[in-house]
């Protein structure tokens, strides 16, 4: 029988279809095989200590690597950050010393910080379907836990975190000659992190400790060696030492020093007094052109609240205004209020200062009397302009060098001048200064109050502003201590000329009280709501009554609306991944 062809058998559109179909996949499968099949994996990891009488380690890896395929070189990361006691951070303090092959010949290492550790990238010449061991040596200060009753190395040799098997691990620890018949305790796990397996062996010979797996490690396999060190085997660091490696390991604690450095010389630079070159001496008036809200501000560098309401006072004394207090009573409650009433009309308004204009003008908006309470959610807007305009009629009177304004600008310098280097560091990762939360949050905490504290402080009164201090200061005083002898010889008028400046100063109580028995009547401009005898104590407490109810009026505003969100020591206890060291790498 004649054979036929395929195109007879099938037919031509037949093998057409087929073709469009099995092509592609056959395409498809072809580019997923790899060009050159590549693995690697570690035949032996083997490690040797020498632990120093002063705590250093000297470590040495060999690291023998099986490559198929063709390799560039491998990387090796070593864990130096680590959480410490009290959420502080503990760095341990790793100097690489040499990278080798097995003939002793240096190989091309670029090394790293990467987060929470040393990274090592080392470039291995030829590693194509060879073995190749890599020697790194490195020195660590601070391997040694340090107990009551006992030290501790507690070492993880290999790291968990190769992502290929190790066939065989092991380690030598060589300790002062003082450790032999010392008492040394050894034990070794092995398994990935966490795991309490035990495949391998430790025994002790002399100073020396020996450490070796009995199976292999499967990937993110690890072996972890636990040495219990007797007491006076390895020296303690001293105080200073530890000290030393705290700030170092959590360099935030830098925070508040700089701070402090950076806004003291800001400080010093601009916002210190000048020597006014006079003492404090009791001073029987208060300067001269000074309102009472003026020389309560020059005393706290800001505008108080009782400074506001003290211009009220001075405006009643000054015959501007009359205050009537008003007893209102709701069902089985009652309170007070207080109404204000305009005397001047606004052409006699005659040698006011801007602050004083502006707060007439906002009270008697609506005619020639208004109650306090009418002025609550409404006054808030005008208190801006009320501190600006006593604050800048110091400035124009020459009483500030550095005026709190542009102090304020000098402290929001200072703030940029102390976050720079640290927002720097850590987003080029020179640094991180997070890995030490508690202290993180204490030394922010700390420069923040500083930054607060000299913001406060940095105003700076020029040689003008800084005698009419030592003047307030004398006035202050003068009403803080005068007697009733004293007052007898003094105008009758002075209690009430002066007791605006009193209530700006604090000192209102002592200066009603000085004046008890010697005033009797009580003043034209203020009308109480009850009868009785004037008694110039009970007086000045119900106009601090009045200035407390209008500093919270004044300072209402309605509210808006608004949306948001609201180390163990000892051994028996350990486990693979845990202690110092470890980490692991990757072939490239």
């Amino acid at each position: 029988m004649e054979k036929r062809s395929m195109t007879a058998f099938f037919g031509q559109k037949s093998i057409a279809r087929i073709s469009i179909f099995f092509v592609p996949v056959f395409l498809l499968l072809l580019s997923a095989l790899p060009a050159h099949a590549r693995s690697w994996n570690i035949s032996d990891y083997s490690s040797s200590v020498l632990i120093e009488e002063s705590g250093t380690s000297l470590v040495t890896e060999r690291i023998t690597c099986v490559f198929v395929g063709e390799y560039h070189g491998i990387y090796r990361k070593i864990p130096i950050e680590y959480p410490g006691p009290n959420g502080a951070n503990y760095t341990l303090f790793l100097d690489v010393l040499k990278v080798e092959d097995e003939n002793g010949n240096k190989l091309e290492t670029k090394t790293s910080n990467k987060g929470e550790y040393r990274q090592l990238q080392v470039f291995i010449p030829n590693a194509v379907d060879t073995k190749k061991q890599v020697v790194i040596t490195y020195r660590v200060l601070n391997a040694i836990r340090y107990f009551d009753d006992h030290d501790e190395f507690y070492w993880n040799v290999t790291g968990n975190d190769w992502p290929v098997p190790i066939d065989h691990a092991s380690a030598v620890v060589s300790l002062p000659p003082k450790a032999a018949d010392a008492g040394l305790r050894v034990q070794a796990f092995t398994g990935t992190y966490g795991s309490h397996d035990r495949e391998a062996t430790s025994r002790i010979e002399g100073r020396q400790a020996y450490f070796e797996t009995t199976n292999p490690l499967n990937m993110r396999g690890g072996l972890t060696i636990d040495i219990y060190v007797p007491k006076g085997i390895v020296s303690e660091p001293g105080v200073l030492t530890k000290l030393g490696w705290f700030f170092k390991s959590n360099p935030i604690i830098f925070l508040p020093i700089f701070a402090f450095v950076v806004m003291y010389s800001m400080w010093y630079w601009k916002g210190r007094d000048p020597d006014p070159g006079i003492s404090v001496a009791p001073m029987y008036e208060p300067p001269k052109d000074m309102t009472p809200a003026e020389t309560g501000a020059m005393i706290g560098d800001s505008v108080h609240p009782r400074d506001v309401t003290s211009t009220i006072i001075d405006l009643a004394v000054r015959g501007y205004i009359k205050i009537e207090e008003i007893t209102e009573k709701h069902l089985l409650m009652s309170g007070k209020d207080y109404v204000f009433h305009l005397l001047k009309p606004i052409n006699q308004w005659q040698g006011l200062a801007p602050h004083e204009r502006v707060m007439l003008e906002n009270m008697f908006q609506g005619g020639s009397e208004v109650p306090l309470s009418s002025l609550k959610y409404q006054f808030y807007k005008v208190l801006p302009m009320v501190r600006h305009d006593i604050m800048a009629a110091l400035k124009e009177k020459g009483m500030y060098g550095l005026d709190p304004e542009s102090a304020g600008a000098y402290s929001i310098m200072g703030v940029l001048v102390i976050a720079a280097p640290f927002v720097l560091l850590q987003w080029t990762g020179a640094a991180n200064f997070f890995l030490s939360p508690v202290p993180a949050v204490i030394a922010i905490a700390a420069a923040l109050a500083i930054v607060f504290i000299f913001f406060r402080i940095m105003p700076a009164k020029s040689l003008q502003g800084a005698r009419t201090t030592v003047s307030i200061r004398g006035f202050q005083e003068f009403m803080a201590r005068v007697d009733g002898e004293r007052l007898r010889t003094m105008p009758p008028n002075t209690f009430e000329k002066f007791l605006a400046f009193a209530m700006a100063l604090g000192v209102e109580e002592h200066w009603a009280k000085a004046f008890s028995g010697i005033m009797q009547q009580p003043p034209s401009w203020y009308q109480g709501s009850d009868g009785g005898l004037f008694n110039t104590m009970m007086f000045t407490h119900s106009l601090r009554s009045m200035s407390d109810t209008a500093s919270q009026t004044f300072a209402a505003a309605p509210r808006s609306s608004s949306s948001g969100s609201g180390f163990s020591g000892g051994g028996g206890g350990g486990f693979s991944g845990g202690g110092f060291g470890g980490g692991g790498g990757d072939a490239f």
